[in-house]
């Protein structure tokens, strides 16, 4: 019976674990130069986590409007800045947002539903935003290597169980 239980605990421990990241999850759907070619409306609503670089930023009378450069998002929900771009998306916050605080390349991960597309230009060239209700806007230190993620030192703690006729229980700390 002691075994059946120690068996049990260690399938549920992963079940009840905590993430230690507080990584944001990335989108499994469409990315914005997707959407940008597709126009889908169908998704129009859903919930979509992009990041990127700001590249521009415009406070309108009750919102504010955050151009980013979508980049893949990296375990973290941290923008991949190396792993090529993913288009343009605009990131719709409700309120006032202090341009100081987006300058031109800082990194940000925007989740919130999708609010349709709007029509602008790069340059001068006709570009279609897929348009994101900023509910969350997290804002990254932009002097975090994106070579080298693992760069500060972190503690893992493993616990291990095994069979062997007797009841062997290993702890671990690492560095």
């Amino acid at each position: 019976m002691t075994m059946r239980v120690v068996f049990l605990v260690v399938l549920l421990l992963p079940l009840i674990g905590c993430n230690t990241t507080g990584g944001v999850q990335p989108s499994a759907g469409p990315m914005p130069a997707a959407l940008s070619q597709s126009a889908d409306t169908s998704v129009k609503g859903k919930d979509f986590t992009w990041g990127g670089s700001v590249l521009s930023i415009k406070n309108l009378k009750e919102h504010t409007l955050v151009e980013v450069m979508a980049y893949p998002l990296d375990s973290k929900g941290m923008p991949n800045v190396g792993g090529g771009t993913q288009g343009r998306f605009l990131a719709d916050y409700p309120g006032f947002l202090e341009p100081a605080e987006f300058p031109s390349g800082q990194l940000v991960t925007v989740t919130g539903p999708l609010l349709g597309y709007k029509d602008g230009k790069v340059g001068e060239a006709d570009y279609r935003y897929p348009a994101l209700q900023a509910d969350q806007i997290k804002h990254w230190d932009s002097s975090q290597s994106q070579q080298y993620p693992y760069t500060k030192p972190s503690v893992n703690i493993g616990f291990g169980f095994g069979s062997g006729g007797y009841s062997n229980i290993g702890i671990g700390i690492g560095f």
